[in-house]
């Protein structure tokens, strides 16, 4: 479950900071789709003008374009973010911590660090 959620989050903070190069799909491509990640919902916490695009779901004309502005003029969005996927990354350790010691756990383990350094 954390491990899942660690991973969308983070997935999620790549759309917006990675170049579609390199994350092998477009850019921005759930801001195309209409959902509002957790980078847009914690922007729209400090800036609520976007909390109506959010609920429109970005159809607006400008309303993508704002909402990216805003996102990253964020002083905390991003940030809160990352915090977030760290969060559940460190949960889905400490379940995993309560299994016998084996190179399969160890092996969960290393992969939860992975989920949220990954830069693709």
């Amino acid at each position: 479950f954390h491990l899942g959620l660690a991973y969308q989050i983070q997935d999620d903070i790549l759309d917006f900071t990675a170049a579609a190069s390199v994350l092998g799909k477009p850019a921005l491509a759930d801001m195309d789709l209409g959902l509002s990640t957790a980078p847009i919902l914690y922007a729209a916490q400090e800036y609520p003008h976007l909390r109506p695009m959010v609920m429109r779901r970005f159809k607006d004309k400008g309303d993508k374009q704002t909402a990216l502005e805003a996102l990253y003029k964020s002083d905390t969005a991003m940030d809160k973010a990352t915090n977030l996927a760290k969060y559940h990354a460190q949960k889905a350790v400490d379940a995993l911590l309560r299994l016998p010691q084996s190179d399969s756990r160890d092996a969960l383990i290393r992969l939860t660090h992975l989920v949220i350094t990954r830069k693709k």
